[in-house]
């Protein structure tokens, strides 16, 4: 799966949270405008903008920032809701506490006490991309307050099978020298999620959601290069909407991996669609 070459891409316990250059309390709508939150020595760039009793909070993939969202957000709180948007420990805007070992149970956990310390306790909408998808599946396993999920080509139970592990271990570990020395930000976070991609192909195999929980997965046509993987992933999401009156499949004709870019209306129009199908407008 090659959108995973590193250089290509050039249980929550209680977290330790302070405010850098916001004196406001974080319950406040404007505590998290472009403000970076220090969780867990982790600080991490958040921007919370719109109004309303909902919350879309974003969710990148692996690689990415906030910035994937920036022709999306504005167009989803135009329809009334508070949007989230924040950058990943290490990634964009976001510096990373090496101290903590990587792993998806710590991406949970930070994304979690971020969205706590900036006051939103509300119904949440995730919208998320590629791994992002497996953050938010877990913290849907775990928060009543995620009401519906909005998947992009995302990685979901059974897309990284130990064939697909072994792949991406291969391909990444050859560029191991090359990151350190083009990217030595960008190491820090892409070198211990690639040594830990077979905990988390375990954990994402045995994430359980709620059955009702509705979701909408949308699956990119040109999404993996290798028709190999290309047939692993499509089979897997097929498994993962199934006959679930609850989650829908919708094709991405023509997009690559990256749909929010290739078809934001389309994304647009999924988002605002979950939207009316939790109820939020």
């Amino acid at each position: 799966m090659t959108y995973l070459a590193i250089v290509g891409l050039l249980g929550i316990v209680s977290a330790q949270v302070s405010y850098a250059g916001s004196p406001q309390n974080s319950a406040s709508t404007q505590a998290c405008a472009s403000s970076r939150l220090n969780i867990d020595g982790n600080r991490i760039w958040v921007d919370e903008e719109g109004a309303g009793n909902v919350t879309v909070v974003f969710e990148s993939g692996f690689g990415n920032d906030s910035s994937v969202w920036s022709g999306i957000a504005p167009k989803i709180r135009a329809a009334g809701v508070r949007t989230l948007v924040y950058d990943r420990a290490g990634l964009g805007r976001s510096s990373i506490n090496t101290d903590v070992p990587y792993s998806l149970d710590n991406d949970v956990h930070v994304m979690r006490a971020m969205i706590a310390a900036c006051g939103v306790d509300g119904p949440i909408v995730m919208v998320a991309h590629s791994y992002g998808g497996a953050i938010s599946l877990v913290a849907a396993s775990q928060d009543e307050h995620i009401k519906g999920l909005v998947l992009l080509d995302a990685v979901v139970p059974n897309v990284w099978p130990k064939s697909e592990v072994d792949k991406n271990q291969t391909t990444m570990r050859a560029q191991y020298d090359e990151i350190r020395q083009k990217a030595p930000a960008l190491a820090k976070v892409a070198i211990p999620f690639a040594e830990a991609m077979p905990a988390t192909a375990k954990e994402i195999n045995a994430i359980s959601v709620p059955a009702t929980l509705p979701i909408i997965d949308i699956v990119a046509e040109k999404g993996q290069n290798d028709p190999a993987s290309a047939q692993i992933w499509r089979d897997a999401h097929a498994q993962f909407t199934g006959d679930n009156p609850h989650r829908e499949h919708v094709l991405a004709v023509g997009s690559s991996h990256k749909v929010m870019l290739d078809q934001p209306d389309l994304v647009v129009k999924e988002i605002l669609r979950m939207l009316q199908k939790t109820q939020a407008l």
